[in-house]
């Protein structure tokens, strides 16, 4: 098990006993043991008991249970805990912004014990009629559990990824000489994927890999295999002969709308014993599309392609947080390991003073941290290192800072992280007041989106694209795949007015950093070029 595993055993264990009730202590310890096992850099799995006990809030209890996770994948103490819940209890933990406590309330005052029941109840008003759940709370957790319904069968990008490439080695020890390939959302690089699909280049036998275990078949139907993987990853094979697996590669990666626009431009025309995908667009005479533009028709047939941006042409890494604030590396090992990485520049841009639950900078440390960068600046060029804060945009729409201290800053990235709940009226006039700061640099997260999690706040994007593009902002597309915010069909409206998008990787640590990776996949969705991307420039250096 990883670190992040073993943490989040700890976090479900802590609110598990919140909700029924148990000590507040034990509670707290298991809740600290969380924050403070998935910070950690060596795995867990490879210390001792002596070892574990010197971590910092990690005594006997702990390191016993950590032993047995890492041994078992199993903690009897959370067993239990699972075993005296409902199921639908457990889901409610998983809706955001809903607490064990209300969830306790929920469960023990009003008799409820799954998510549809609880939906069902905000619904006919049932909810008002108890403690600590107003018409408003009633409102907002309707709201909530309506996006839950719509988000709880799909996966992250990152995780679909990682889920995948198992998959695809799992089926290669089986099928070595089987080409196969990933289709559908996960190869066009979707934010959230609702399963796994893979082509499989072998006609027959296919059913033979579905062990029970490993892969579980629940439906044949044809060419189409469905199942689940790993214990419930949805998962769906397309198998074919191996001299028309480009046609069935192309056929299974495109949306419907891409798939029929292609087909109604070449009509008359035959692809379906293709060996390659290159072959279907050189027999239709029409340019290469790649995967990530195949969402709808806008590419089917243009001749113009734009050479998309990749990752190798950003050439520097922006927003990165470090100890200052809440990252896990200190400022020296973020700066040398991005440049053992080969970029040019990073970009430090710890919270801002109001973020007090990150540890935001102060005035003080402000100017302390500026200090520390400039001894880094001379002891590490030509590398470059930028002096940058992630501003909190304030309730009003201001910085953080006095326009004396902001002034100090190379560049100022402007985020939400307060006071979310914003009807578009409210939110445009907030977003659009920080664009308009002559010390915004970047706007942030724009939407303050959390994939599968929360709805970002409604903005009137033209109001906001105009705003950006009259006072020269860049607009982030965060990395962080939990977010990839700003959305990618933002980004051609984005581009048409001159908008710089800068993918940063909001990285909280070392490993962090590769999260720019899966903002190069939505950016490439959007048609960014290189030229277009504002870190894919020599930053501050021209």
């Amino acid at each position: 098990m990883t670190n992040k595993d073993i943490a989040n055993a700890f976090d479900e264990l802590a609110n598990l006993m919140e909700l029924h009730g148990e000590d507040e202590f034990r509670i707290r310890s298991y809740r600290n043991a969380y924050i403070t096992l998935r910070k950690l850099d060596t795995p867990l799995a490879d210390l001792g008991e002596p070892e574990l006990k010197a971590i910092k809030g990690v005594g006997n209890a702990i390191a016993g249970k950590i032993i047995d996770l890492t041994r078992t994948g199993k903690m009897p103490t959370l067993e239990k805990y699972r075993a005296q819940t409902p199921p639908g209890v457990v889901e409610m933990l998983h809706i955001n912004g809903f607490g064990p406590k209300k969830v306790q309330s929920v469960w023990k005052e009003m008799g409820i014990e799954s998510v549809g029941e609880l939906w069902y109840a905000c619904n006919e008003n049932r909810l008002i009629e108890y403690k600590g759940f107003g018409l408003k709370t009633q409102e907002d957790l309707r709201q909530k559990l309506e996006y839950f319904f719509k988000s709880r069968h799909r996966l992250h990008l990152h995780t679909a990824l990682e889920e995948a490439e198992n998959l695809r080695k799992w089926l290669g020890s089986r099928l070595p000489e089987a080409p196969l390939a990933l289709v559908g959302e996960l190869r066009r690089h979707c934010p959230t994927v609702e399963r796994l699909e893979l082509l499989v280049g072998q006609a027959t036998g296919l059913e033979g890999c579905f062990d029970g275990e490993t892969l579980r078949l629940e439906q044949q139907e044809g060419e189409r295999f469905i199942g689940r993987y790993a214990g419930d990853i949805p998962v769906t094979l397309y198998a074919c002969a191996p001299e028309t697996f480009g046609s069935k590669l192309f056929l299974h990666t495109g949306t419907r709308d891409f798939v029929e626009a292609f087909a109604r431009q070449t009509a008359g025309l035959d692809f379906k014993g293709l060996a390659t995908e290159a072959a279907v667009f050189e027999r239709a005479g029409h340019t290469y599309v790649v995967p990530e533009l195949r969402e709808d028709a806008t590419w089917v047939g243009r001749s113009n392609m734009p050479a998309l941006i990749e990752e190798k042409d950003i050439k520097g890494v922006l927003h990165v947080h470090t100890t200052w604030s809440d990252g896990l590396h200190t400022l020296r090992d973020m700066c040398g390991y991005v440049a053992g990485l080969g970029y040019d520049y990073i970009g430090i841009t710890d919270h801002s003073q109001s973020a007090f639950y990150a540890n935001g900078l102060k005035p003080d440390r402000v100017l302390a941290q500026m200090a520390e960068i400039d001894a880094l600046n001379a002891a590490m060029g030509p590398f470059k290192i930028f002096k940058g804060i992630e501003s909190d945009i304030l309730p009003d729409g201001s910085l953080d800072y006095p326009e004396e201290l902001l002034a100090r800053f190379d560049f100022v990235i402007a985020s939400v992280h307060s006071v979310l709940k914003m009807n578009r009226e409210k939110a445009t006039e907030r977003i659009i007041k920080a664009i308009e700061n002559p010390y915004t640099t970047i706007l942030g997260h724009p939407t303050g989106r959390l994939l599968l999690s929360r709805e970002g706040y409604p903005l009137d994007w033209d109001a906001v694209l105009d705003a950006l593009a009259q006072h020269g902002v860049a607009l982030e597309l965060n990395a962080n795949p939990h977010r990839l915010d700003v959305d990618y069909t933002i980004i051609p409206r984005a581009l048409e007015r001159g908008i710089r998008i800068s993918i940063n990787p909001d990285a909280h640590s070392k490993q962090g950093v590769h999260d720019l990776r899966y903002g190069v996949m939505v950016a490439r969705k959007g048609g960014l070029t290189a030229s277009q991307c504002f870190n894919a420039a020599q930053f501050f250096t021209q």
